[in-house]
């Protein structure tokens, strides 16, 4: 895993309720950095008592336009295994996964325009910055999913749409925020800096809802 960085460079200190009905059951801590040479940095640290427990420590480089350059992955609990993922030169996306019995490597197609799917609200955060979609407007996309809990990368389609702006309700309180609707399934609520206020994903007939709870900007209390 990559070295922490110092605070100077934080943007965003986030932390999310995670639901289950009416349960709540985790939660999602997530950082924000700008690098000193250009882009962003990001990290976060789930844990999750129900359905299947586990913790995940997440670690993100992203270019100035939001693309996704390196993940670095942790997952620890019953399951516990290591993943770095990078860009080749030849454009692929490459995954290296250690469990306690091997080590394994994974090499899956990756586009300028490819978005990465994964358990952490900083991917989605990462799409909705790329894609720019105004109310009413939608785009098929290629995504690169990471399986839970094998972390292993596998190629799919989504169709992100813009729905337009709305209110939600957070522990915080209720939120202005632009809500978006992907592939029919999931819908995310993000703010005007691009950062998911709250989402419902549907996975395997379950449905789970992430809201946000903790928010700091610039290390001063948001709006």
């Amino acid at each position: 895993m990559c070295a922490r960085l110092d605070t100077t460079g934080l943007l965003a200190d986030v932390t999310y309720a995670i639901l289950f009905g009416d349960v709540e059951a985790g939660h999602e801590r997530a950082l924000l950095y700008r690098r000193a040479e250009g882009g962003y940095w990001m990290t976060s640290d789930l844990d999750l008592t129900w359905p299947f427990p586990h913790a995940l420590y997440v670690e993100i480089n992203a270019g100035a336009d939001w693309r996704v350059e390196s993940l670095d992955v942790r997952l620890s609990g019953s399951v516990r295994r290591d993943a770095t993922y990078r860009i080749e030169d030849s454009g692929a996306w490459r995954a290296t996964i250690q469990t306690d019995e091997a080590t394994v490597e994974r090499l899956v197609p990756f586009g300028p325009e490819t978005l990465v799917e994964f358990n952490s609200v900083w991917l989605r955060t990462l799409a909705l910055n790329r894609l720019r979609l105004v109310p009413g407007q939608a785009r098929d996309v290629a995504v690169v999913r990471i399986e839970m809990p094998s972390l292993e990368p596998v190629p799919a389609q989504r169709k992100y749409k813009c729905i337009g702006p709305g209110r939600v309700t957070t522990p915080a309180g209720k939120q202005d925020a632009l809500h978006y609707v992907v592939s029919g399934r999931h819908h995310l609520w993000a703010d005007s800096r691009g950062i998911v206020v709250a989402a419902q994903y549907t996975t395997n007939n379950l449905r789970y809802d992430v809201r946000r709870f903790k928010y700091r900007w610039l290390e001063q209390d948001a709006d």
